[in-house]
């Protein structure tokens, strides 16, 4: 079966673009502290988010646009939630300033990457982690958990900042592989 990896509209990008949509009624729910609401919505999110690679493999929909949509609905869903939690002062400045920074190097490094190589690089297993280690703590502070509020911050914030370090790693790897690719076909 032909794979049209251009292809917008399938399964898989339709379940990455709910968990965007997503982002407002769990903010609805956040700021109101409606906490089975809450656990609805971010339970429905994380389904969301297994289900649209599943879907993607299965059904053979793997698309640019695909690898694409999957993070940038993550990070809407995730940067909303984060300021949501910040604006009733569950979060200090700090925190949310190295999620957002995170968010956007890793935007941008992407972005470039996409046009340097031709091609949109797919998400990293560390970066994964660190995003379900950061919905967690996020869940648990719009929860009121009292481990969220101390320790949780600081677990959340290393899974970060490791994942950003290997993403650095890995673009530098590949742009030392392009230009040597460069230079090779120059020659």
């Amino acid at each position: 079966m032909k794979q049209d990896k251009d292809k917008i509209l399938t399964i898989s990008n339709l379940l990455s673009v709910s968990r965007a949509v997503m982002a407002w009624p769990m903010a609805i729910a956040v700021l109101n502290e409606d906490v089975k609401w809450i656990l609805i919505i971010c339970f429905a999110a994380a389904l969301t988010d297994m289900l649209d690679g599943w879907a993607a493999r299965k059904y053979n929909q793997v698309t640019e646009w695909g690898k694409i949509f999957d993070p940038v609905s993550d990070k809407i869903f995730i940067i909303t939630f984060v300021v949501v939690l910040f604006s009733m002062g569950k979060i200090p400045i700090w925190f949310i300033a190295i999620v957002i920074s995170r968010d956007i190097f890793i935007l941008i490094g992407g972005l470039y990457l996409t046009k340097k190589l031709g091609y949109v690089i797919s998400s990293e297993m560390s970066g994964k982690l660190a995003v379900t280690i950061l919905a967690f703590e996020l869940l648990g502070l719009a929860c009121g958990v009292e481990f969220a509020a101390g320790p949780g911050l600081y677990i959340a914030i290393a899974a970060l900042l490791f994942s950003s370090a290997h993403y650095f790693v890995k673009l530098y790897k590949l742009l030392k592989e392009s230009r040597a690719n460069d230079i090779a076909i120059t020659n």
